[in-house]
């Protein structure tokens, strides 16, 4: 009788300890995101002060941090782009900058941007004429994002464009021209004498 009361007593506190606990896993704690373990991420724009010298005039809006490498622990879900149009030349004093939005796999474009350069700017023998490549936010999912480091470079200093091949390919869910006024100086570059 004494064992089946010591019993009864441990079935009842396993109960009452059962009861407590939560059985929907909906109810458990979410994994930390990359937001947490990145310190330092802002909410990409491709309107920062820093990010328009090309216009050649005083910006209002602040400068957002300078690219950095890309941390381990980032898990980009989408990518922003800022680039100029400049094939549309100037209109009423202003130049179109397009910005893109995408998503997709992002495996392939950090896998691009952590390719090493081949040499060193200081032991260069021979330079090459290149585009410059766009302005590139890698976003997490929170919506809160870094700038991307330079492209590596080829021996030459040639961009390797591995990367940015791979963000043109994803698929674009908005884009937006905006119009940035340009200083007189800049505007003369763009007209070609008659």
């Amino acid at each position: 009788m004494r064992y089946s009361r010591e019993l009864l007593g441990v079935a009842a506190v396993a109960l009452l300890v059962g009861c407590g606990a939560p059985s929907n896993k909906a109810e458990e704690v979410p994994t930390p995101t990359s937001r947490a373990n990145v310190p330092g991420l802002v909410e990409p724009t491709c309107l920062a002060a820093n990010l328009l010298g090309f216009s050649d005039l005083p910006q209002a809006a602040a400068p957002v941090p300078e690219p950095r490498p890309i941390p381990a622990d980032f898990v980009p879900v989408r990518v922003v782009t800022c680039e100029g149009d400049w094939s549309a030349g100037v209109v009423e004093h202003s130049v179109s900058w397009v910005e893109e939005r995408r998503e997709g796999n992002m495996d392939a474009v950090i896998a691009g941007y952590r390719l090493p350069s081949d040499a060193p700017p200081e032991v260069r023998t021979c330079f090459v004429d290149q585009p410059t490549p766009p302005i590139v936010w890698l976003v997490d999912d929170q919506g809160l994002g870094l700038l991307a480091p330079d492209l590596p470079t080829d021996a030459c200093g040639g961009y390797k464009w591995d990367a940015i091949t791979v963000i043109r390919a994803l698929p674009v869910t908005e884009r937006i021209v905006h119009l940035i006024p340009v200083s007189p100086t800049i505007e003369a570059r763009f007209v070609t004498p008659d």
